[in-house]
């Protein structure tokens, strides 16, 4: 009998081969959306928040079941109609090699396909019809940040080496633009990079710069074109940012901000939300905020995470954030926490 992993990765091969590839992160804006756990109620409609921010006070995140594995500093991604996440590090500070997949359709988590080699700081990326997992640290230190790119083929469940980035880095950001994967800034070799990538049938290229070079930033993209990469830092944390880029096509601008600097963070983008930043940590302790902002730098603020995180994951299944693991203490602390929040379909619905 297949496991439910086989049969997700037995499906995505389908959905290539009947109905092309699509970013499983992105859900059509008029898909029905399966309901939370205990909250079968639909989304409410946006209220007004203060200085001129919208805001849904009335939904809140609610508590799934955790994780088999606690950790922090991982990489998330939708795929399948399933939440993936990939490496981090341990409680002890040693990079993990595991891939943990959670199913909102049965509320249980299953273990995916060991990655090739422990990594932490990574990013996830689903094409729709394939997993990337692009950089991060390999083993268990923060000197060696790494430019291999590992494919995941769901039609043999097994990782595969993909084109390597131009440059080896960490905490950095990516995501799927509809046709092309883009990641940008993160840790190179002579600290935090600006430089953005974009991975082009099987060549990367260099679409331009970011407004300000910089590392454990988020990523969130609509599907049609449009990138955003949201806060970071620029390096320990007290340097803590909460720049906009958007990138269209070879064009990189600086938008705005988000209202809460911060790094750590993590990054969704659905049709009723625009792109939104997770969590995060500074000095001071870690961050539940969750701020988004659509192409025009307009904010729109969602409900706070019940539990503050930074080093988290998150991804859109089916019109439900999810937001996974992460430390909840600033440093080295980890979780398995895991809670969704359904989303508007559409702005002001």
């Amino acid at each position: 009998m297949l496991t439910r992993v086989a049969l997700t990765l037995a499906m995505a091969c389908a959905v290539l081969l009947l109905a092309g590839c699509g970013s499983a992160d992105d859900p059509a804006p008029d898909e029905e959306t399966s309901p939370l756990p205990g909250d079968p109620s639909p989304a409410p409609s946006p209220g007004q928040g203060g200085g001129g921010d919208r805001a849904l006070p009335a939904e809140q995140w609610t508590a799934l079941p955790e994780a088999p594995q606690a950790l922090s500093e991982v990489a998330a991604a939708a795929f399948g109609g399933q939440l993936w996440t990939a490496g981090g590090l341990t409680a002890g500070g040693d990079a993990s090699g595991a891939v943990q997949i959670f199913d909102p359709a049965f509320a249980t988590w299953d273990a995916g396909p060991e990655l090739p080699e422990p990594v932490h700081h990574a990013a996830l990326v689903s094409s729709g019809a394939e997993l990337y997992l692009l950089g991060g640290y390999v083993g268990s230190g923060f000197d060696t940040p790494t430019a291999a790119v590992h494919r995941l083929d769901p039609a043999s469940g097994q990782w595969a080496l993909g084109p390597s980035l131009p440059d080896a880095r960490a905490a950095g950001a990516a995501v799927w633009d509809g046709d092309r994967i883009v990641y940008g800034g993160g840790v190179g070799g002579g600290g935090p990079a600006g430089e953005v990538f974009a991975l082009e049938g099987e060549r990367w290229v260099t679409v331009g710069a970011l407004s300000e070079p910089r590392e454990h930033l988020a990523a969130a993209a609509d599907g049609q074109g449009r990138v955003w990469f949201l806060a970071g830092r620029t390096g320990g944390l007290d340097t803590n940012l909460g720049t906009v880029d958007l990138v269209e096509g070879d064009a990189v601008s600086r938008i705005g901000e988000v209202p809460t600097p911060r790094g750590g963070v993590a990054g969704f983008w659905s049709p009723g939300t625009g792109a939104c930043v997770v969590g995060g940590e500074s000095p001071e302790g870690t961050f539940a905020d969750v701020e988004c902002v659509d192409v025009d730098g307009e904010v729109l603020v969602l409900p706070a995470l019940g539990q503050a995180r930074h080093g988290l994951g998150a991804a859109v299944v089916e019109g439900i954030a999810y937001a996974a693991l992460g430390g909840t203490e600033p440093g080295l602390s980890v979780s398995g926490t895991v809670e969704g929040l359904r989303l508007p379909a559409s702005p002001g619905s």
